[in-house]
């Protein structure tokens, strides 16, 4: 049919092989949100570098909330997004020593706990 391309069949991999994205919501004391940038790009960074090398992480980025349905006073929000290789790579990095030891310095800045999900990625589209 003119106008009309074929798609293209892709394989689906194995559970054990499919990327799983991550999304958590850090509320982080604004008045601490300074402190805890700087630690997270001293700390946390090198990680990424790392995980981002060797292929573990596809994606990470984190980024500063600037406007949200759930903003409240004395709090910054971040949103942390990854798209890691598999779940595998992202227990690795959860029991990463250097991702605890950062995690109980973190968990200092946050007057409320995270809220985090992750699962597989059903749909996406870039450009």
């Amino acid at each position: 049919m003119p106008g009309k391309t074929k798609a293209k069949s892709i394989k689906n991999p194995g559970p054990a092989e499919r990327p799983e994205t991550t999304a958590i919501v850090l509320r982080i004391a604004a008045d601490r949100a300074t402190d805890f940038e700087a630690m997270f790009e001293a700390e946390e960074i090198p990680i990424w570098d790392d995980f981002t090398g060797r292929g573990r992480f596809l994606e990470a980025r984190l980024v500063r909330a600037v406007g949200g349905s759930e903003q409240r006073r004395g709090i910054q929000d971040y949103l942390l997004h990854i798209v890691a290789a598999d779940h595998e790579a992202h227990e690795e990095h959860d029991r990463d020593p250097r991702f605890r030891a950062f995690l109980a310095k973190a968990e200092r800045f946050q007057p409320d706990p995270p809220l985090v999900w992750f699962g597989e990625t059903i749909f996406e589209r870039r450009s």
